[in-house]
């Protein structure tokens, strides 16, 4: 069964059609892709996923189980987090805080606990910045983990607002242009790190993205789509030489 299933989810707004019967799904270890020229659709489908708009028809799985109409942060509950086209992290936050904020529901006791057992709250604590410290190693940001997050370079923004979605273990990761902005060197080591957070993590993630080097790089699938229409699904491979994907988005082969 898959970790996450699209069945012919279909989204109108007013007259205009931003998806249409749209099929899709993605396996518990996928790293799967999607590309389409400028408002095709793509984050409208993470929307669609993440409860921000309801279908108007079809059916969205997560483990089985319908989603439809949760709220987002129902549906974080479950297991997929997200990041964002334009990085929104908070502007009064050390690169720490951002990621402590992040583990919030991961705390287990209240207010009149913590008075009565102040060694059980110090052990959660304890666990917690554990955890805010592994994720910042993993990812290269211990060094500035005191500094405010918005006043760093914007590819260590990148990385931080990613972190800040793994920091409470999604099964589904789901990365909404993460390359966006970033130079080349820069886009070398964000492909590593994607790479890798599958094996780490033990998350799926489904990115969007238009740098063709960074999905033809590390995607295991790459589904493309046009005017809210799937046209295409295979490997980089298959994709990079479908004649409907070089007539509608890549002009030529990668």
């Amino acid at each position: 069964m898959a970790l996450l299933s699209l069945r012919n989810c279909t989204i109108r707004f007013g007259g205009l059609v931003a998806v249409s019967k749209l099929t899709l799904d993605i396996e518990s270890d996928d790293l799967l892709g999607l590309i389409g020229p400028n408002g095709a659709g793509k984050t409208t489908m993470f929307n669609m996923i993440t409860g921000v708009y309801r279908p108007t028809s079809g059916e969205i799985l997560f483990d089985g189980s319908s989603i439809v109409g949760m709220k987002p942060y129902h549906v974080a509950r479950l297991g997929i987090a997200r990041t964002f086209q334009n990085i929104r992290l908070f502007p009064s936050l050390t690169v720490y805080e951002t990621v402590q904020a992040a583990l919030q529901k991961s705390i287990s006791y209240g207010f009149a606990q913590a008075a009565v057992q102040m060694k059980y709250l110090h052990h959660q604590e304890r666990i917690i910045h554990d955890t805010i410290i592994e994720i910042l190693d993993f990812f290269n940001l211990t060094r500035v983990k005191d500094e405010m997050a918005v006043s760093l370079p914007y590819g260590f923004q990148r990385r931080v607002e990613i972190v800040r979605a793994l920091a409470a273990r999604p099964r589904l990761l789901l990365l909404d242009e993460p390359a966006a902005g970033m130079n080349p060197s820069e886009k070398a080591a964000l492909m590593e790190l994607i790479a890798s957070i599958r094996e780490h993590y033990q998350s799926a993630v489904f990115l969007i993205e238009h740098d063709m080097r960074v999905v033809m790089g590390i995607c295991k699938r790459v589904s493309v789509i046009d005017y809210g229409v799937k046209i295409a699904e295979g490997t980089p491979q298959e994709i990079q030489n479908n004649p409907r994907v070089i007539e509608a988005y890549l002009g030529e082969k990668v």
